[in-house]
């Protein structure tokens, strides 16, 4: 009778066993899709084998297995990193290069152009009114080109600015969702076994990796330890330490919450790309635009300043002018001059061409870095040209980086719902069969009962 009711407790124990197997299952399916959701597996225990002692063996629930692994989850993190930032020095580069138009009939290419083929008409008619006026005008086209380009770089820096605000709002908002996870964790230690939370703490982190390099650390209870650069701390346990973003000086700061600059500390995501614009990349091509353009500027005005005007007198003003200070690329401008006030002509021969000659001369004239100004200008849109080309193909290679990453980590702990209706037939069989000996040993039982009555 002893050995009837063991078999029949070990029988529906182990019925309990697959149909909790059964709901891990069921759990697996339902989140085949989740963001950051790891297979879950049921872990059985075998039960002692000594019938002298009463122990008829079976089996018993042990708990579930996660399948997640922490070398694949960083190493997707890491990827993504690069991807993010790949692609944020891609997209905004692609806003800057329609600013360095090479066509040599518009943008800046263009008016230079123009404006030497102007000059060159007045070495033929060095006092035809109409020629002059209209070289002053190609003179003028080429002042608001630069203007242009220094207004569109203007604007690129303050749109990297309001994504570099974006990006640190951003994660700060991810960590203070992290940080709820992790107060979660540390409130009941079961929930550090809860599939749900885990698969979100993860789609998190990957979330946050996207903007920059962090360093992320997991406890024993399952919270999680993040520094941006495996510096700057951003939260541990329950406290959050919110990033800072300043732009209001000449280079954008990444600031920790006590106000301390940690910009050095990133070196990778979307903020670091974003970063490397607004500091380097965009003022150094504003300042070889504004060297150009004071270039050009001084070019001209030096060899006008030396001829006279068509009344034979030395010119009252130069054709351009430009402040330093705000950038000579921004500020270029032309004064206001008449058309006989250019002058064209050498003093020795008033009412000739020898200063025009000059003037149309600039076109072939190696006048800045050993180049022509159009030489000059080319070679900062390739230099633009090749910076965007490097980020596009590095999109295209991080990505794929990416996907093999994302690869491995989901052969090892993503849902596979083949794999899963194989268990689940499994399980069922194993709950039928189990439920079958418990009947059978059901009716024995009551056999057993009635005999002894």
């Amino acid at each position: 009778m002893g050995s009837l009711m063991v078999s029949l407790r070990n029988a529906a124990g182990a019925m309990s066993a697959f149909e909790k197997a059964m709901g891990i299952v069921q759990s697996n399916v339902a989140n085949a899709s989740t963001a950051g959701y790891a297979r879950q597996r049921v872990e059985f225990q075998s039960q002692r084998f000594q019938p002298e002692m009463g122990l008829s063996g079976g089996v018993s629930w042990s708990g579930t297995l996660d399948s997640r692994d922490t070398f694949a989850e960083a190493n997707v993190r890491r990827r993504v990193t690069e991807q993010g930032a790949a692609d944020e020095m891609a997209t905004q580069l692609e806003r800057i290069e329609p600013l360095f138009d090479i066509s040599s009939d518009s943008g800046l290419a263009g008016a230079l152009t123009k404006m030497t083929e102007a000059f060159s008409a007045l070495t033929v008619s060095p006092n035809d009114n109409a020629a002059r006026q209209t070289a002053i005008d190609r003179a003028s086209q080429v002042a608001e080109s630069f203007n242009s380009i220094a207004g569109g770089l203007t604007d690129a820096s303050h749109t990297v600015d309001r994504s570099l605000k974006a990006q640190v709002d951003s994660i700060n908002s991810t960590v203070t969702q992290i940080v709820e996870i992790n107060r979660e964790f540390r409130a009941d230690a079961r929930a550090v076994d809860d599939p749900g939370l885990q698969a979100k703490m993860a789609s998190l982190q990957e979330q946050l990796s996207d903007s920059g390099d962090f360093t992320i650390l997991t406890a024993e209870d399952g919270s999680a330890t993040i520094f941006l650069g495996g510096q700057a701390l951003l939260a541990a346990g329950g406290t959050q330490y919110k990033l800072q973003v300043d732009t209001s000086g000449g280079q954008a700061r990444l600031l920790d919450s006590t106000g301390q600059d940690v910009t050095r500390a990133i070196s990778g995501g979307r903020v670091s790309s974003l970063l490397e614009l607004r500091n380097t990349i965009i003022p150094e091509h504003q300042a070889e635009m504004d060297r150009l353009a004071q270039s050009v500027a001084d070019t001209v005005n030096t060899i006008l300043g030396g001829g006279v005007d068509s009344t034979g007198q030395p010119p009252t003003q130069e054709l351009f002018s430009y402040d330093t200070t705000a950038g000579a690329a921004h500020t270029l401008r032309t004064n206001p001059l008449q058309p006989g006030d250019l002058a064209l002509a050498d003093s020795a021969a008033p009412g000739g061409n020898a200063v025009a000659l000059q003037l149309a001369g600039l076109s072939q004239a190696k006048s800045i870095d050993g180049l022509t100004f159009t030489e000059f200008y080319g070679n900062r849109a390739a230099v633009l040209g090749r910076q965007l080309q490097g980020a596009q193909d590095g999109v295209e290679t991080k990505s794929q980086l990416v996907a093999q990453a994302r690869q491995l980590r989901d052969s090892i702990q993503k849902v596979d719902l083949n794999e899963e209706a194989v268990l689940i037939l499994q399980y069922q069989r194993g709950y039928q069969a189990a439920a079958q000996l418990v009947q059978t040993l059901n009716e024995m039982t009551e056999i057993a009962i009635g005999l002894l009555r």
